[in-house]
């Protein structure tokens, strides 16, 4: 992993580009899940949905934490900067619980064991791929100014 005299790798850039991409398109799957919820339909990917979304989250943030704030706090330069990555590292405990949340609803309306309604579900499930997006937007941004600040550091240094 990244130390605190390196910034990030190569590897490590494209292992969180990776999670993100596969996070955004769990975005899309959820999107279409709720989709046939409001029409009345549970569709049959909606149990491996449960399934993955967990590990999926999980992947992405150890290598956020691992590597990606580390690196963002040594170059915060502000008291607001490393505020804001507090922040998001709280967010990260919100994403495991809503997502474990929304996976045992998911797994109960699979199993006809949910006494929700469907259009109660869809809805949480809107929330939920709506939040991670923006969740995932902000942390590609953040990534994107670390890698311009480091350019900038290779760049004065040669």
């Amino acid at each position: 992993m990244c130390s605190s005299t390196h910034g990030l790798t190569a590897a490590e850039v494209r292992q969180l580009e990776v999670h993100h991409r596969d996070l955004l398109q769990l975005c899309l799957e959820l999107e279409d899940v709720a989709a046939e919820l409001d029409v009345g339909r549970v569709p049959p990917k909606t149990q491996r949905l449960a399934k993955t979304m967990e590990p999926l989250i999980s992947a992405a943030h150890r290598i956020e934490e691992d590597s990606l704030y580390p690196d963002l706090e040594r170059h915060a330069g502000s008291c607001f900067g490393s505020l804001m990555i507090a922040q998001i590292k709280a967010e990260h405990r919100v994403d495991h619980r809503a997502a474990r949340e929304l996976a045992l609803t998911l797994t109960a309306i699979a199993g006809r064991r949910s006494r929700l309604g469907l259009d109660i579900v869809a809805n949480m499930v809107r929330g939920f791929q709506e939040y991670l997006r923006r969740h995932v937007a902000a942390e590609q941004m953040l990534l994107f100014c670390l890698l311009a600040i480091e350019d900038e550091t290779v760049g004065s240094a040669q």
